[in-house]
């Protein structure tokens, strides 16, 4: 039997609906991405031109809103913290 497993990016991502299949896939292939390599640019996270030229026009969508794609995280993140007796929530400020 074949066994898959999950990308950490997929499972915080499962919930995410921006509307459109397409940006839900590549929500979830860009946290992969951006995940495995989080101090470097978006084209050296990517690793090619066609990955990212596709990040770019995900970034693009006039209908998306940073809200939309990070709303399945918070809701991750609230998850984790109900088993939690006590959690502290840091906030550098601006």
């Amino acid at each position: 039997m074949a066994r898959t497993t999950e990308s950490s990016a997929a499972m915080e991502f499962k919930g995410i609906d921006l509307g459109d299949k397409r940006l839900n896939r590549r929500a979830i292939v860009l946290g992969e991405q951006l995940s495995g390599n989080p101090t470097t640019s978006i084209p050296q996270a990517c690793g090619g031109w066609a990955e990212t030229a596709a990040a770019y026009r995900f970034f693009a969508q006039d209908k998306l809103e940073w809200t939309d794609v990070m709303e399945p995280h918070w809701q991750c993140s609230a998850e984790r913290m109900r088993v939690c007796d006590m959690v502290l929530c840091l906030d550098v400020g601006a």
